[in-house]
């Protein structure tokens, strides 16, 4: 009796410590934690471009984690000093060091899910205050001076910035792997199912005429469901072919004077929001037609265009 009884209090001081935790987790070391999401977020349905971007940032911790003899410690361990560590090798821009401390805290965040740790250590870590960037957008005359070099040079890419432009779709995901079979039979209508855009959300958009002409130029309507448009075969182009095929272009172009170096391939989005903005003066249509997961991401997409999206006296009430 008496030894059921010290274990069962064993059982219960071990219960306590665990904050009410019946099952608590067996320790992992910091190396085999984040090699293990590493394998976790390749299998997830995420993009390419952030699962690429993760795999960096945790080979990145996994070297840290080497050099400073922490690899081998419980992932329990690791605490806000080494974070900050880490993160301090990033402190080249507010940017850099940002766009490495959120998806740190998201790795940790998944491992505190688990029950690995009790706490995120990257929320005792600082912040640093990024610089407002302003988006630029094409003037009309640039838009038309653009489109038509591009056209000349790489008529794939041209239809890629007219699909940015005039059915609002983002070029690497969503545009470059689009099928056939996304389009309704006269070409008028796209649907992205949850997985084919970034909102995970299924999406339908028109197809203006003019991005509709040159679809069946290009012979789209001729392809089966299952082919993609750009490659007419099974698998699309690589990650970086619009980029690389932009890059190109836009080197000719700023040559001549006709681009700034601000201008991007998302330019041709950018644009669309404030054409469409400045034609239909509703920010809520402007999310849906983007896909913003938010009204409010939309308020602060159209700030960063430099547009004015707040109240005017026109708008206060009549007495």
């Amino acid at each position: 009796m008496g030894f059921f009884i010290q274990n069962r209090y064993k059982v219960g001081e071990a219960f306590r410590s665990t904050g009410g935790r019946r099952n608590p987790k067996p320790a992992m070391t910091a190396s085999v934690a984040f090699t293990s999401l590493l394998t976790d977020t390749g299998n997830e349905n995420l993009s390419d471009l952030y699962k690429r971007d993760l795999a960096a940032l945790v080979n990145h911790f996994l070297e840290y984690l080497k050099r400073s003899q922490l690899g081998g410690l419980p992932i329990a361990d690791i605490g806000p000093e080494s974070a900050k560590e880490f993160l301090n090798q990033f402190k080249s821009s507010a940017t850099n060091y940002m766009n490495r401390r959120r998806p740190l805290s998201s790795l940790f965040s998944r491992l505190v899910s688990m029950g690995r740790l009790a706490v995120n250590p990257v929320k005792g870590t600082g912040k640093m205050k990024q610089s407002a960037y302003l988006n630029v957008p094409y003037k009309k005359e640039q838009l038309h001076t653009v489109l038509d070099e591009v056209r000349k040079s790489r008529e794939q890419l041209y239809l890629c910035c007219l699909l940015m432009y005039g059915c609002l779709l983002r070029p690497h995901q969503e545009i470059r792997l689009l099928k056939r079979g996304a389009f309704n039979d006269d070409l008028t209508m796209i649907s992205l199912s949850g997985k084919q855009n970034k909102s995970r959300r299924i999406r339908s958009v028109h197809v203006p005429r003019y991005v509709r002409d040159v679809l069946i130029e290009q012979k789209v309507d001729h392809l089966d469901d299952g082919m993609n448009i750009f490659s007419s075969s099974v698998s699309g182009y690589n990650m970086s072919y619009f980029n690389t095929t932009w890059t190109r272009i836009k080197e000719k172009l700023m040559n001549q004077g006709v681009i700034s170096q601000h201008h991007t391939l998302y330019s041709f989005r950018h644009t669309a929001a404030v054409n469409m903005y400045l034609k239909t003066k509703d920010p809520y249509k402007i999310q849906q037609a983007f896909g913003h997961s938010s009204l409010r991401v939309t308020l602060q997409y159209l700030r960063n265009l430099g547009l004015v999206v707040d109240s005017s006296i026109d708008d206060l009430p009549d007495l």
